[in-house]
């Protein structure tokens, strides 16, 4: 055991030290803060500014004139003068506004050189609306407390209960938290494999390339060597999720005290947040993070080099993406799909659509409980399989690739058995 815990403690400090892991802490931040950057650029210079509005109704010119951001030319007055003035470059784009005959439904035109941003079509169509209940609602002698009335949406309260002693009490679940939850706990298991995959896959296959195994191997057994490898890296990785949770928590305590926090805890508590994160979705990302981490390290065992693990753990990113997009497209819009019903019980798939099921519940425990009891065999089995293929390959040198050097490995091991 002490020899398993030196190869586990050597590979952690020598991957946590490394700049690939400080590059892989700040990943998501610069992911992030590009990603908003990006968005605030091209809405910079996608951003229609400079516009003409013509329309034979000067009371619906005058209204739409009023209510928009847009900066608005308002010496052009038709069509013609827009359409010259978007010609010689004076405006970027100009609006038509028409009524029917009856002068109730109104309906705009825009022309531009340059189609209208989502945002800017998104605005001019809300104002158009409002422009258009408001012929309406005159038209028809409605108050402004009837238009309120009439256009408050019907609320709905969903509520999971369960039944204790024939009485039927409210379980207090959060659907929209959980939902939420399991995207976020999918979300998470995605760019945490991905970092980590081929990582691991370098790991167990770096040292091989260099046949310094022979020395190895005479100290300690390729067994321990491989589940010390695999357990280092999950220490890795279990360092920088608590990582992100002292950031997380840092920003939360700095901005508490803000009124986006205060709107946001307004809806949901912070209990409720908790208590989603944990339970079944905690033991979903681990269980997860750990058998894909296995299922690279057995990816990484079968290369001779380093230099092949990125296309060693192409299974790896495969089965990844497949769980990931099926949570994505079916986790909120349809949980009770067959897809997810089926994968939810699959080892490598479960960990990402099992929490979207139970998020919805959808799933009954023992539900839960059998798909948790195949997720841990699978682990297990994979472990002990990814070891002894390990042993019989540790020593041997074969650039065959992937599938010959996995028929290699079996061949091995059975005429070791005999």
């Amino acid at each position: 055991m002490n020899k398993f815990w030196v190869v586990a403690l050597e590979t952690y400090k020598r991957n946590v030290k490394s700049m690939t892991f400080i590059v892989m802490i700040l990943a998501p931040f610069l992911m992030v803060g590009f990603s908003l950057l990006a968005g605030l650029v091209g809405n910079n210079f996608a951003k229609t500014s400079n516009i003409a509005v013509v329309s034979k109704n000067e009371g619906i010119r005058d209204a739409f004139i009023k209510q928009t951001d847009f900066d608005v030319d308002k010496k052009v007055e038709t069509k013609d003068e827009a359409e010259k003035a978007l010609k010689d470059e004076k405006i970027d784009g100009f609006l038509v506004i028409e009524t029917n005959e009856e002068g109730s439904l109104i309906s705009g035109d825009y022309f531009g050189n340059t189609s209208l941003g989502t945002t800017d079509e998104m605005s001019i169509t809300q104002i158009l609306t409002g422009i258009q209940v408001g012929f309406v609602s005159q038209a028809l002698q409605l108050s402004s407390e009837d238009i309120q009335k009439l256009s408050q949406p019907a609320t709905l309260a969903t509520k999971t209960v369960e039944f204790k002693d024939g009485k039927m009490t409210d379980k207090g679940v959060n659907r929209m938290v959980m939902t939420i939850s399991s995207i976020f706990i999918g979300l998470a298991m995605y760019m945490i494999i991905l970092m980590y995959s081929q990582v691991t896959s370098s790991e167990v296959a770096s040292e091989k390339g260099t046949r310094i195994m022979e020395i190895i191997l005479s100290s300690t057994s390729a067994a321990k060597h491989f589940y010390g490898k695999v357990m280092g890296i999950f220490m890795v990785i279990l360092t920088q999720v608590v990582v992100y949770f002292g950031i997380g928590l840092g920003a939360f305590l700095f901005m508490k005290d803000t009124d986006m926090v205060k709107d946001v805890l307004e809806v949901v508590s912070i209990k409720e947040i908790v208590k989603s994160l944990l339970g079944y979705n905690l033991i979903y990302l681990l269980l997860g993070v750990v058998i894909y981490t296995i299922l690279s390290a057995f990816c990484g065992s079968l290369v001779s080099k380093s230099e092949d693990a990125g296309k060693a753990v192409a299974p790896v990113t495969y089965l990844t993406m497949i769980g990931f997009f099926l949570t994505m497209i079916f986790g909120m819009s349809d949980p009770q799909h067959i897809m997810m019903r089926v994968t939810s019980y699959i080892p490598f798939l479960s960990s990402f659509t099992m929490p979207s099921r139970i998020a919805s519940g959808t799933v009954t425990d023992a539900g839960v409980m059998i798909s948790l009891l195949i997720l841990v065999v699978s682990t297990l089995v994979l472990l002990k399989v990814s070891a002894s293929m390990y042993r019989s390959t540790a020593l041997v040198y074969s650039d065959d690739g992937l599938w010959k050097a996995l028929k290699k490995s079996i061949s091995i091991m059975k005429s070791e058995k005999r």
